[in-house]
């Protein structure tokens, strides 16, 4: 329990440190990074929180250690500044457009193929080299710490196979993708911890930059952040391929999010649960 406190700690520290350093270096569009820190430091703060009373025992919940004062006062942060429910969406639909941009200029391409030969040839070789299992290419080397190129390719993995999701699920909807509830809200769906899918894969690029800074610089703490980002990034690696191979079964989440609304619609008409007391009173 303390070592993923410390680690969701060292997160949105570093997530809070890469969005002031872009802001300061006059960049203009961090909207995404910012709605994802909102989201993300709110429930690591909530988690660390409720995993500290949990320690405490009975003790957490008295007046004098203050812990409950400020698990009551944290739980509004999901909610103020933007809902995070909200914000999930906005991040995962903002994430896919990019990529629709992208596909829609093949798609003109493809009206003069001739005309447009290298870009075809060039998303071909890509879409060749995914289908064998080869990557993109993409590579974090040079970029990360000698020490760290684990969680560097381990990163890139996680980039490559949400890409290739994404795309896929962007040829399927098209612009539904905005009304599409099943798929939009796989894309913006949160893993086991803090956060979505879109968030632990910027965490996954984000942590290896922070430590490999540390390692180069020879900090004193160096080679603690290098076991905190290999931790974080060899769970988040399992989390996003969980996360894959539920955005991947589409028919089954089609299914469960017809379900869900059938669910909610119900216990709306009911005024409460359908179910009947088994025991009969």
């Amino acid at each position: 329990k303390l070592a993923r406190m410390v680690m969701l700690q060292y997160v949105t520290e570093s997530m809070a440190y890469m969005v002031s350093a872009n802001m300061d270096q006059g960049a203009t569009d961090f909207q995404i990074e910012a709605a994802i820190s909102k989201i993300f430091g709110s429930e690591a703060a909530w988690k660390v929180t409720d995993e500290c009373i949990q320690i405490m025992g009975g003790m957490g919940f008295m007046k004098e250690p203050g812990v409950e004062r400020v698990l009551r006062d944290l739980r509004v942060f999901r909610i103020f500044e933007g809902t995070n429910d909200i914000l999930r969406l906005f991040v995962a639909l903002q994430g896919c457009m990019d990529k629709g941009k992208e596909l829609s200029g093949l798609g003109s391409a493809l009206k003069n193929p001739f005309g447009n030969a290298g870009l075809l040839l060039g998303e071909a070789g890509k879409q060749l080299r995914r289908r064998a299992g080869l990557g993109s290419g993409l590579s974090l080397s040079g970029l990360v710490h000698p020490e760290l190129s684990r969680s560097g390719e381990l990163a890139v993995q996680a980039l490559e196979q949400f890409a290739t999701v994404v795309e896929a699920k962007l040829i399927k909807h098209k612009k539904g993708i905005v009304s599409e509830e099943a798929g939009r809200e796989c894309l913006s769906r949160r893993g086991p911890g803090p956060g979505s899918q879109p968030a632990q894969i910027y965490f996954h690029l984000l942590l290896p930059a922070r430590a490999s800074r540390s390692l180069s610089e020879g900090h004193p703490t160096a080679q603690h952040e290098k076991m905190l980002c290999d931790t974080w990034c060899i769970e988040a690696a399992a989390r996003i391929r969980e996360g894959m191979a539920a955005l991947q079964s589409d028919p089954w989440q089609q299914e469960l999010y017809r379900n869900f609304k059938s669910i909610s619609k119900a216990l709306v008409e009911r005024g409460g649960v359908v179910t009947s007391n088994p025991l009969g009173f």
